[in-house]
């Protein structure tokens, strides 16, 4: 990266724009583990939105002929149903009607930027205030992104709020703008509680997960009329024979499902994740703590948890074939896990005013020319694909590509927790 450039000049905003921007897109973080590669030029071109892979968990679109308040609309058509016309039958009068539903995902603009202070404060050259600000914006960047698709994707933004959070509680007056997109809960058919609870009101302390609850839900969900579509990734020989998705719990469900699981299963757990690895399998998604159940990658997810207090409202589906917003009381401590396939989330980048980048950056010197601030701006959006899907009978509001089970998670250096050590 050039570092003679003039602050404010064009070029600068050009060249770093374009640098944060791929920065963000290959930094290691939840977003990245879970969107599929570009498509190659002419795919590109054909698709007209430079959309990528939709076998992978994110899709992710740039579409430069968007911009601030625009939307990007999808859509998804249901499979043709009827019987075959035989023999010198006439097929006229019998044709399969197509059948969709279709989504927008509005976008805007995000904005975040660093003060870097005085010469006297700085102490440094002007140049190495550049690297700095890459720096810390492109990890505020990626954080941003991976907490908007995690809380789109989970449906609800929870309580934790570590000083890693970037997105604000639901709480916060500023909430439904930064999210631009409703944060809807999971449609009934996708969501489901540990052991025998059925609601985040009934939710007790025996309602703890287990991999008992993850062939439980592999099971329903491989049956149903609608079902969650697999996960294929680039060099997974199984991809087509034994369909893949991918389960992200918190730390504290990961230490009470070990603590839950017997010293013979959790080392098959671990075994059938390192198996899958083996056969080619070189994707990120399954190195480090990883175990592989009834189909399903298990994975904690760092340190980011969509997590309930005894107390909270927590949103869900009361409908059944159309989605319905009720609220409930958490009755225990409650964390969420999220069950993501193909095509759960599509993440939009626009146009950012007359730039041909989708992230902006700026930078100037003020206070007389004493002081450095910086500041990027990206334009998008991020919404959880729910369409209306035909199940044979009706048409039912579905998270496409996502699900969700809430178990009891309390926090393990309390005496509930502790109690669930032993």
């Amino acid at each position: 990266m050039a570092t003679n450039i003039p602050y404010g000049s064009a070029l600068a905003k050009k060249v770093y724009g374009a640098a944060l921007f791929a920065a963000v897109q290959i930094e290691p973080g939840f977003m990245n583990l879970l969107t599929g590669p570009a498509p190659k030029q002419a795919e590109a071109e054909a698709k007209l939105k430079g959309q990528t892979s939709a076998e992978y968990p994110i899709v992710r679109v740039t579409d430069l002929s968007k911009g601030a308040g625009a939307s990007v609309s999808v859509d998804l058509f249901n499979n043709l149903t009827g019987k075959p016309t035989m023999g010198d039958k006439r097929i006229v009068g019998k044709m399969m009607s197509l059948t969709y539903s279709s989504m927008d995902v509005q976008i805007n603009q995000y904005r975040g930027g660093a003060d870097a202070g005085g010469k006297m404060t700085q102490q440094r050259t002007v140049w190495n205030l550049r690297g700095i600000a890459m720096a810390g914006l492109t990890n505020w960047s990626g954080r941003l992104e991976d907490q908007l698709c995690l809380v789109h994707m989970a449906g609800a933004r929870g309580t934790q709020n570590t000083a890693d959070w970037v997105v604000p509680l639901a709480s916060d007056s500023d909430f439904t703008t930064i999210m631009v997109n409703t944060v809807n809960a999971p449609t009934s058919n996708r969501k489901f509680y540990a052991n025998d609870a059925t609601l985040p009101s009934n939710l007790d302390t025996t309602d703890i997960l287990t991999l008992t609850d993850f062939d439980r839900v592999a099971s329903v969900l491989k049956d149903s009329l609608i079902p969650l579509q697999s996960i294929k990734i680039k060099g997974d020989v199984y991809a087509w024979n034994d369909p893949l998705w991918v389960a992200f719990v918190t730390n504290r469900q990961w230490l009470y499902l070990q603590t839950r699981t017997g010293e013979k299963s959790w080392r098959t757990f671990l075994q059938n994740a390192y198996e899958r690895r083996s056969a080619g399998m070189r994707h990120p998604l399954f190195y480090g703590d990883v175990g592989f159940w009834a189909g399903i990658l298990i994975r904690p997810m760092n340190r980011l948890a969509i997590r309930f207090a005894a107390g909270d409202t927590v949103a869900y589906d009361s409908g059944t074939t159309t989605f319905t917003s009720s609220n409930a009381t958490a009755s225990v401590a409650t964390d969420r896990c999220i069950i993501v396939g193909a095509q759960a989330l599509l993440k939009c980048y626009g146009q950012h005013q007359s730039s041909e980048y989708y992230y902006s950056w700026h930078e100037e010197l003020v206070d007389h020319q004493n002081a450095v601030e910086t500041s990027v701006a990206m334009m998008g959006g991020v919404a959880k694909t729910r369409f209306q899907v035909y199940d044979g009978t009706n048409n039912i509001d579905t998270d496409y590509g996502v699900a969700a089970i809430d178990s009891y998670a309390p926090d393990p250096t309390t005496a509930a927790g502790k109690a669930l050590l032993v």
